[in-house]
């Protein structure tokens, strides 16, 4: 079972994507909670160039997060071609 966590700032990115796209980082949160091993159904990638941080693929809309101890950090929410600029 792992927790997931999310910053402050990435609540609101997540508040201000279109309202299926957040249904649907809310079932892949479901199904992390359930099981975090990445999975047909579920893109979860390291990324490179940025040591610990993974992000979640739900169609063009990315989530980045750390892997803690039991717990995942997310910490932005954005469109793919936005969400890497940091």
């Amino acid at each position: 079972m792992v927790q997931i966590l999310i910053s402050r700032s990435a609540e609101r990115e997540l508040a201000h994507l279109p309202r299926d796209v957040q249904e649907r980082f809310a079932k892949a949160f479901e199904e992390i909670e359930r099981d975090p091993r990445p999975r047909p159904g579920l893109d979860i990638r390291p990324l490179r160039g940025m040591k610990g941080a993974w992000r979640l693929r739900v169609g063009s809309y990315r989530g980045i997060f750390e892997r803690e101890e039991g717990q995942l950090r997310f910490t932005r929410f954005g469109h793919r071609k936005d969400v890497y600029r940091f």
